[in-house]
């Protein structure tokens, strides 16, 4: 038995209940099955590289799952089910990792991208809240000579604090432009709520003298974008800048 909630290209939570007889075949080969046969969490940060994942890569990244975790629960002592949890995304890091499989997944995502000069999160409101791997995100950011920008996903994140506490250079967003959530209550929808965005990030910029905003790679969002960026640096709106030249 399963029960699974999935958000938009994102990712997805599923429970699984200890498996029958009838259904031990179904479930046996997966992450959800080996944490119900041993009683311990499987983690698998890349799917398409990790020889963990071989038996049900195909299946997985065929639904866009690129990392996975299952964690077991028990009752009375014996393992009930699991609480899988899958991401678009290979290599996460999540408040349950330790400071050494941060480290590794940090380098091995800069090693990918040779010349960054800085990081920044996407997602990951529970990681940004946990000054432990905030602290561990950090040390490789300050030991290569980067910044770190936080998309602030949530209002509980550390990472300034943090920052500030390591002296590592550090920026956070002041705008999203296309945040899902916003779009859905403004009555003009995904275009009205982008004009709010951008005018929001422009009043900022002007009473400040900066502002940093944050969108994704949205077809409707780079559209968007491809006009208004048109018209900065003209009478007196701000000018585009890297957000390299913003850190202090």
């Amino acid at each position: 038995m399963s029960c699974r909630r999935r958000g938009p290209a994102r990712g997805s939570i599923s429970w699984t209940a200890r498996p029958t007889a009838s259904t031990t075949r179904r479930t046996d080969s997966g992450p959800a099955g080996a944490a119900i046969r041993t009683g311990d969490r499987v983690l698998v940060p890349n799917v398409g590289t990790d020889p963990a994942a071989l038996a049900w890569r195909e299946r997985h990244l065929a639904h866009g799952f690129h990392s996975v975790g299952s964690f077991p629960f028990r009752i009375r002592g014996d393992v009930a089910g699991t609480l899988t949890v899958y991401a678009a995304e290979p290599g996460a890091i999540g408040a349950r990792d330790d400071d050494d499989a941060i480290r590794s997944r940090v380098l091995a995502a800069l090693a990918k991208t040779p010349g960054t000069i800085g990081i920044n999160n996407h997602q990951g409101s529970k990681a940004t809240a946990d000054a432990r791997v905030v602290r561990a995100v950090l040390g490789v950011v300050k030991e290569r000579g980067l910044f770190f920008l936080d998309s602030r996903t949530t209002n509980a994140s550390v990472a300034g604090v943090e920052a500030e506490a390591m002296r590592v250079p550090f920026l956070a967003r002041d705008v999203f432009l296309d945040d899902a959530a916003t779009e859905s209550a403004d009555p003009g929808g995904a275009p009205g709520a982008l004009e709010t965005a951008w005018g929001r990030g422009i009043g900022l910029a002007k009473k400040r003298g900066q502002a940093i905003l944050i969108g994704h790679p949205r077809p409707e969002t780079l559209a968007f974008l491809s006009e208004k960026l048109k018209l900065l640096g003209k009478k007196d709106a701000p000018r585009a800048v890297r957000v390299s030249e913003l850190v202090p």
